[in-house]
């Protein structure tokens, strides 16, 4: 079973609790109900309340990690940092979690560290509106460490529905915790680097992560490499 098939087995045993509660309907969004009403004119059978409510959305899943007490990082944060950017992005970033900065505004990458890969996305001719920027978990560890095993898997059914409903052709996952959370390695982010991965059928490109670069400068023209190399796959030109 894929992490993916895990996470629908989750929701829909979430999905049968919310209906044996009484639950039995959800509103959908607009692009949702177009694909069903076109489905609808051609004839074939419209889908139960199990399925339609199946159609979750990013805006859903946020309102449900707000009060999320699967680990102890809960305890300390002061906002959810879900994610941010196009919910239908072709090009997917993954770091590894909030600093102080994203902890008290609840968006990710804002800080310095984010500063920096708005210019990279500049220099790729993107803006931060038009792609994802998500993290391995969505509440600050303590002191900026790194994100603890138990912490990550807490997470890990909200990292995989952002990437199953965004659906994305292309992940960068940004430093080395973020890449070994994501691939299930143990193996160095330089090792990694230079090729793509495949995760669960998403190429994913491993690069440092911004607040590494702006303490190691001079390892800006190898992430400037990754990315020249994800631009060629996703049919990028530089501006």
């Amino acid at each position: 079973m894929t992490d993916r098939d895990e996470v629908r087995r989750q929701a829909v045993g979430h999905l049968q609790r919310l209906q044996a509660e009484g639950l039995m309907s959800i509103p959908l969004p607009p692009r949702v109900a177009t694909v069903n009403a076109r489905d609808a004119s051609a004839g074939e059978a419209a889908p139960d309340a199990l399925a339609v409510a199946a159609a979750r959305t990013l805006a859903g899943i946020e309102r449900e990690s707000l009060g999320c007490t699967l680990c102890t990082l809960c305890e300390e944060r002061n906002k959810v940092v879900f994610g941010v950017g196009d919910p239908n992005a072709r090009l997917m970033f993954i770091g590894e979690g909030p600093g102080r900065d994203e902890d008290l505004q609840g968006e990710p990458f804002v800080g310095a560290a984010g500063q920096l890969l708005n210019r990279i996305l500049a220099a790729m001719g993107l803006r931060r509106e038009e792609v994802y920027i998500a993290n391995t978990v969505k509440c600050r560890p303590p002191r900026n460490r790194n994100p603890e095993p138990a912490e990550l898997a807490a997470c890990r059914p909200y990292l995989l529905e952002q990437v199953r409903l965004v659906d994305p052709e292309l992940i960068v996952v940004l430093g080395r915790v973020a890449m070994q959370a994501v691939l299930e390695t143990d193996a160095p982010l330089g090792r990694m680097r230079g090729r793509f991965h495949d995760w669960d059928g998403v190429p994913v490109a491993c690069t440092y992560h911004p607040a590494y670069l702006l303490r190691r400068p001079e390892d800006k023209g190898k992430t400037w490499d990754d990315m020249r190399a994800v631009m060629e796959r996703l049919g990028l030109e530089r501006p």
